[in-house]
């Protein structure tokens, strides 16, 4: 498939595109530069991987959680350039991207932990999410850290993007569970392959919509 992915979720936006099973990725550092610069290094991808706009088989961007201002940039983007050229779009979670990400890197981490996904949500929260079986995506939610509550005794993986601050406001029961720790962003090129498995289904570029969580504004 030929696809370009994007996440500007975070203060690192990633962006990423595929011609059959090359891959061409870059990075934008700044949550204020993202929109001034998203299309200009789209543009410059699409031609380091000599495609056109016609060849193209889906876009992709980063639902969320993260970032309001984020979220926006990556929805209008690729809603845009879903109109434009008649493309489907596929909505990817920010927290199973990051999930997938660390699955994807057996020889970082211990791909058998269950995992805590953690990003910094400002206010005091994070958005995260467990996941304590690789076939299951669970609902994000966002809470203050010491909120967080996971049932049972198995050991856990942290990951995630701006959790240092908060790692010492976990609960004392998952503090002493946690047998590793990884700071991953969400990435496009996993996204890519999340959708070349068929694990993300295709919406209209009407349908396509962030995935807030609450609705405070974050920037």
């Amino acid at each position: 498939m030929n696809l370009l992915a994007f996440d500007t979720s975070t203060e690192r936006a990633s962006i990423a595109v595929s011609n059959g099973s090359l891959l061409f990725t870059d990075e934008i550092v700044g949550v204020r530069s993202h929109a001034q610069q998203i299309l200009v290094v789209i543009d410059q991808l699409m031609q380091q991987a000599q495609l056109t706009w016609p060849e193209l088989d889906g876009i992709i961007f980063g639902q969320g959680p993260g970032s309001f201002t984020g979220l926006r940039v990556a929805c209008s983007v690729a809603k845009g350039l879903a109109f434009a050229h008649d493309c489907p779009v596929y909505p990817v979670g920010s927290l199973a991207t990051i999930r997938a990400a660390a699955l994807a890197q057996p020889q970082n981490f211990d791909t058998s932990l269950a995992c805590l996904v953690m990003m910094d949500a400002r206010m005091q929260q994070v958005y995260w999410a467990y996941f304590s079986d690789k076939s299951a995506t669970p609902q994000p939610q966002v809470n203050a850290v010491e909120d967080i509550v996971i049932p049972g005794q198995e050991s856990i993986g942290l990951i995630g993007c701006g959790w240092e601050s908060y790692r010492s406001q976990l609960s004392s029961n998952i503090q002493q569970r946690i047998l590793g720790a990884q700071v991953i962003y969400p990435d496009a090129a996993t996204m890519i392959q999340l959708v070349k498995t068929g694990k993300v289904k295709a919406v209209s570029a009407q349908e396509a919509s962030p995935l807030y969580i609450r609705d405070q504004v974050t920037q």
